[in-house]
């Protein structure tokens, strides 16, 4: 129960930092046609980047044939590992970019 808190947790704290940035990025931009929402965009990017990223891990894990687990059971839900992963690590990008930025300065 306390895992599947954490990552809710995460992911909506990924969500919110997510949208701050596009609110910051789109307030200077002209809008168009159709205006998305700072959420949906964020959702969007969030989707993306793990597809990515666990894309990056299967061929990772099939070129160096490593043996992982089929399935993880955690809190009572099988998941599957890598996919698991790929959305932890996709959800904390944005907070190690704002880390960054903090210790960059801007």
């Amino acid at each position: 129960m306390t895992l599947l808190f954490v990552l809710i947790v995460l992911l909506s704290c990924s969500l919110y930092l997510r949208m701050a940035d596009q609110v910051r990025t789109y307030a200077s931009q002209l809008p168009e046609h159709a205006k998305s929402s700072p959420f949906s965009v964020a959702l969007q990017e969030l989707l993306a980047q793990s597809g990515g990223i666990y894309l990056s891990l299967v061929l990772l894990v099939s070129f160096l044939n490593i043996e992982i687990a089929d399935k993880w059971r955690i809190m009572g839900m099988d998941t599957e590992p890598i996919a698991l992963l790929a959305l932890v690590v996709a959800a904390l990008q944005p907070l190690f970019l704002k880390i960054y930025r903090m210790f960059k300065g801007r």
